[in-house]
């Protein structure tokens, strides 16, 4: 604020706050006096100092609250004796509504009355002299007021876009100084990192990173200090309050000489669901050159045996050849049914709902080739997931339970404390093979695919689950999938 208190400084020459030439937007000005001689001089002499200058005048106090009701003002010029309201009163009155530029223009000056001029909110106040000096330095106090008080409504409208973005933003945002100390942090941290704001305010950003993360971070926040144009992206891991890592990727812009920011702003989004789906992707690759392999592989032996079979019907016109090519085009089909199946299994379940464990093995048991093979299911248990997916889980478990009996198998699916096991009575799976099954392409069977337990793997992940084969189990193989909440624990 301009020094109100040196009301006899009329010779005022100090460099004006602002650089005058280049304003261009109109002020209007509101001329406030009752010696109408005074008031129409001053408005010439403004007009002549500031083209941008567009001075309104009016005789009394009562008449320019009236004037700033109906007209929009940039800034007002009062006189502070005057019949009815004086200065001051009219200030007051002006107060009540609006933060507009007030400039007390008087004769009668005193200590006094500038002090009540400040606590009522005066903006500037200037004495009149004899001189016409003085309009230069009105016309230069008049500007800088109207330039800060502009200054200051974009600021304020700046900070009310920028807390409504930042209150309703998802991400986090925050603003470091130099040192990468948090000066501010917005309120979503405590959901979703555990910190209220004033536990992160004070604190330095790479204290909130593994030491792995730290220097990549620290070396692209310096350079951006120095190279302002720069903005930098960066991954790297927040630790949350209860000490999880999650993956962030932030960027960064260099804000410094910005008047409202004056920092270095960081906005972090959690991507944590991206960096699942990249995962998954990658997984995919793998699974479609796992299946290229097996195409290549696997397929051409059977073709090449119902080739080799059909040139030798040809040749002796004999049934049993006819029989070869038919078992080397069923392989084909389970091979082609299986990869099929691999591919389905890339993504989470698609129709997550409540299901019985009874249903679903029993649907599955009745999809499965069981002449020499027995059921028994204990519980019916419900819990939720893919209805279809998860019986693809029982079928294959089953086939690989009722294909490696030699002779008469039961198999048991029931509920433990922990999950759903599934366990038959026949010869078991060696111990030195347990570290194998679930490898894709792994078979004890020349006849098989080797596929079934990796696709049953599949499914239980992207369930969430988990799947282990029990070695202590004494007869048979026993499967035991776990982690899965049954709904009766679902609504604690």
């Amino acid at each position: 604020m301009t020094e109100i208190g040196e009301i006899n400084d009329v010779d005022d020459t100090r460099t004006p706050v602002f650089n005058l030439d280049s304003i261009q937007q109109q002020i209007t000005v509101l001329l406030v006096d009752d010696d109408m001689q005074l008031l129409d001089l001053t408005a010439t002499f403004l007009k002549r100092e500031r083209d941008e200058f567009a001075v309104e005048t009016v005789n009394c106090a009562k008449g320019g609250l009236s004037y700033v009701v109906e007209h929009e003002v940039d800034a007002i010029v009062s006189d502070y004796e005057m019949p009815g309201l004086d200065g001051l009163e009219f200030l007051e009155r002006i107060r009540e509504e609006s933060d507009i530029p007030f400039i007390l223009f008087t004769g009668k000056g005193s200590e006094q009355i500038a002090s009540e001029a400040i606590s009522r909110g005066v903006t500037d106040y200037l004495q009149k002299k004899s001189d016409t000096s003085q309009f230069s330095l009105l016309a230069n106090r008049i500007v800088n007021s109207v330039e800060r008080h502009r200054k200051s409504k974009q600021l304020e409208r700046s900070q009310e876009k920028f807390s409504k973005l930042v209150t309703n933003s998802s991400d986090v945002l925050g603003i470091v100084n130099e040192n990468a100390e948090f000066r501010y942090i917005s309120p979503v941290c405590e959901d979703l990192l555990g910190y209220e704001q004033h536990e992160i305010i004070g604190e330095v950003a790479f204290g909130f990173m593994p030491p792995e993360d730290r220097e990549n971070a620290m070396n692209e926040f310096y350079r951006a200090i120095e190279h302002p144009e720069s903005e930098p992206v960066i991954e790297h891991h927040w630790e949350k309050k209860n000490g999880e890592l999650v993956p962030f990727e932030t960027r960064g812009t260099n804000m410094f000489d910005d008047e409202f920011i004056n920092g270095f702003v960081v906005n972090g989004r959690d991507i944590s669901d991206y960096k699942k789906h990249q995962k998954q992707i990658e997984t995919q690759n793998e699974r479609l050159t796992e299946m290229h392999q097996a195409l290549s592989h696997d397929i051409k032996n059977p073709l090449q045996v119902a080739s080799n079979s059909m040139a030798l019907y040809r040749e002796t016109d004999e049934d049993q050849y006819l029989e070869k090519i038919e078992d080397a085009l069923d392989r084909v089909d389970v091979l082609v049914k299986q990869i099929l199946t691999m591919t389905e299994q890339e993504t989470r379940p698609r129709n997550p709902e409540q299901v019985s464990l009874r249903d679903v093995a029993t649907q599955a048991w009745s999809m499965t080739e069981t002449e020499s093979a027995a059921l028994a299911i204990d519980g019916s248990k419900e819990f939720e997931a893919d209805k279809n997916r998860l019986q693809r889980v029982f079928e294959n478990l089953f086939d690989n339970a009722v294909e490696h009996s030699e002779g008469d198998v039961t198999i048991s699916v029931g509920t433990f404390d922990r999950g759903v096991y599934i366990e038959d009575d026949g010869p078991g799976i060696p111990e030195e093979k347990h570290s194998k099954i679930f490898e894709s392409g792994y078979t004890t069977k020349s006849a098989n695919t080797g596929y079934g337990l990796d696709i049953v793997e599949q499914i239980v992940d992207n369930h969430g689950w988990d799947i282990e084969l029990q070695e202590e189990a004494r007869n048979g193989a026993r499967f035991e999938i776990t982690t899965i909440e049954f709904k009766s624990e679902l609504h604690h």
